[in-house]
């Protein structure tokens, strides 16, 4: 296995535990690492990240970049219906949500039209 395959797991393992831990602070794992440690090891992880791939820089795949957005979203859905409450105000009655949402289907809008003009553009050469 790839270390920056290994390095990325790592990253979404830790994104995980900052939910987590944002959604219940209580537990054993948010009295072990705060959110603080969380970032700050997230922080030093992208940056190996960014150092071991430096000058290759590649684009998100367009299934990569749907599936980490139903990630965090399933994963804020998921620790909602557990019962957590998000300390920084997470929740399907924040307009904030709905602010995310739209953005991420404007994004994910624009992501699909990006692909489909390079696509016939190569068609075209």
């Amino acid at each position: 296995m790839k270390l920056s395959t290994i390095l990325n797991f790592v990253i979404l393992i830790f994104f995980t535990l900052l939910f987590v831990n944002d959604f219940f602070p209580d537990t054993a794992i948010a009295a072990m690492l705060t959110k603080k440690i969380i970032l700050l090891i997230l922080v030093v992880l992208v940056i190996i990240q960014l150092a071991f791939d430096k000058g290759r820089y590649k684009k998100l795949s367009k299934k990569a970049y749907i599936g980490l957005t139903m990630y965090t979203v399933g994963l804020w859905i998921v620790l909602t219906l557990l019962g957590g409450q998000s300390q920084i105000g997470l929740s399907f009655t924040s307009p904030l949500f709905y602010i995310i949402v739209v953005l991420l289907g404007l994004d994910l809008l624009r992501l699909s039209r990006q692909t489909k003009r390079d696509q016939t553009e190569e068609k075209a050469k």
